[in-house]
């Protein structure tokens, strides 16, 4: 029977459901944003960056013209750091190709035309084989799936690198913060030095007035007062430069707050390395390895699968011009894996396997190490805060004060009084850096755990 005209477009209409068909399947709906790990436990109450809007970079953020305090710099660092902001879109990328790893691979169609052109009764069109077609590869082996768990693994590991960055914006926030927090304590000892060294030139003025002490003394009063003016601007500086520093964790370039507040000088119990080492398991760095090897492993399967061919099922119909008729094709093609049986591909993925499983070890151990250090360094300043703060600055306060009455009644000699001076000064001066380095071991084992112990909030 001759077809009729509904029945050719029944027939080209089958052909391009086909591919439609095709083209559809294998979409995956997954939208879950499986790849980002469980923040840690610090900053967690924190909101973060996390690539929402993939648009231009944010604008300059405003800051407190006030009082800032470390929570409001860990907010603005955490939404406005330009590389948080580039780790969260590396995870949002990373997801994609995890989802783009499921498809399945698009049909083909084909078009083609035989026995035209030719001599004879092959001479012009009407002789002509007219095909349509549709090619679906199909992958073997369940390469499809495996090849999406290793993107799923690797859009983990993104995810495992924003949370190391997240962790890293707020450590070097919190050393920022404790870096102004310094440079304003400098400032106030300093000017505090300063009226302290105008006070002593006065008292020494009175005595050479009443003829009790050579001018001598007055003179090197001055050059006291002169080294602590000195000191007082070169310190001025060094604060600005720390306000500088600050800003730059969420990109801003002009400090426009006024000072920074914390409680940074109260010092508390931490806990004992060994619970400290049992958080170590779940901080980035070490973590991480876990889903390292877990890529390898599903990098070998992978590999495995590729050994088996792609094979292509097609269907399709073909009309035959000297008559008008319709008849169906189907075809299967296979390559033959004669000379690539992927054995170097699954020796390398083995190997990147194993790599991993020692680098998973050596991860742990360097954390360990570098927890064990921190955590020295935090009970060493501890101790030396502490007992400064106890013992050696109330000390040196009641020595300097009874050298000054003791001076103006002319018991003792100004040399007397500036070496107390001095001493005070120094620890002072000593009693800053050890808070500071006492608030940094907090905020490098904060970072190595994940365990907020910051005694700033």
């Amino acid at each position: 029977m001759t077809p009729t005209r509904n029945h050719r477009h029944v027939y080209f209409r089958l052909v391009l459901t086909l591919a439609m068909a095709g083209t559809g399947l294998g979409v995956c709906a997954e939208n879950a944003e499986y790849a980002w790990p469980a923040p840690r436990a610090l900053g967690r109450e924190l909101p973060a960056n996390r690539g929402e809007v993939a648009a231009k970079p944010p604008a300059t953020p405003s800051e407190p013209a006030g009082v800032l305090t470390l929570r409001q710099a860990l907010e603005l660092a955490l939404r406005h750091s330009l590389d948080l902001a580039a780790a969260a879109h590396g995870v949002r990328a990373a997801e994609g190709n995890a989802r783009q790893a499921g498809k399945l691979p698009n049909p083909e169609v084909e078009i083609g035309a035989e026995e035209f052109g030719g001599s004879d009764s092959r001479k012009g069109y009407g002789a002509a084989q007219t095909s349509v077609g549709v090619t679906q590869p199909v992958e073997l082996g369940g390469k499809r799936g495996k090849r999406q768990r290793v993107a799923q693994s690797e859009a983990r590991l993104a995810g495992w690198a924003y949370e190391a960055q997240r962790l890293d914006v707020i450590t070097r926030t919190q050393k920022a913060f404790v870096d102004v927090l310094v440079a304003q304590g400098q400032l106030a000892l300093a000017e505090s030095l300063l009226a302290v060294a105008e006070e002593v030139r006065q008292a020494a003025a009175e005595r050479v007035k009443g003829g009790k002490v050579p001018r001598l003394e007055e003179t090197k009063a001055g050059v006291e007062v002169t080294a602590a003016r000195i000191a007082r601007d070169r310190t001025r500086r060094e604060l600005e430069t720390a306000r500088q520093q600050l800003v730059a964790a969420w990109g801003g370039t002009a400090p426009e707050f006024t000072e920074v507040r914390g409680n940074w000088d109260a010092i508390s119990d931490s806990p004992p390395l060994k619970a400290l080492a049992a958080a170590l398991d779940d901080a980035p760095e070490v973590a991480r390895w876990h889903e390292e090897v877990a890529l390898g492993r599903a990098a070998v399967a992978l590999a495995k699968a590729e050994r088996l061919p792609t094979v292509g099922v097609s269907a399709g119909i073909s009309r035959f011009e000297d008559d008008g008729s319709y008849a169906g094709t189907v075809g299967l093609s296979v390559p033959l894996p004669l000379f690539d049986r992927n054995v170097d591909g699954i020796l390398a993925a083995r190997h990147r396997t194993t790599r991993a499983e020692y680098e998973q070890r050596a991860a742990r151990l360097r954390a360990m190490t570098d927890l064990t250090e921190a955590h020295s360094r935090l009970e060493t300043a501890r101790g030396e805060a502490l007992a400064i703060q106890a013992e050696l600055l109330p000390g040196a306060q009641q020595a300097f004060a009874a050298a000054q009455a003791e001076y103006r009644e002319g018991k003792v000699r100004y040399l007397e009084v500036l070496d107390a001076q001095r001493t005070l000064n120094e620890t002072k001066a000593r009693r800053l850096d050890v808070l500071a380095a006492y608030q940094k071991a907090v905020v490098d084992v904060e970072r190595l755990t994940g365990i907020p112990l910051n005694t700033l909030k």
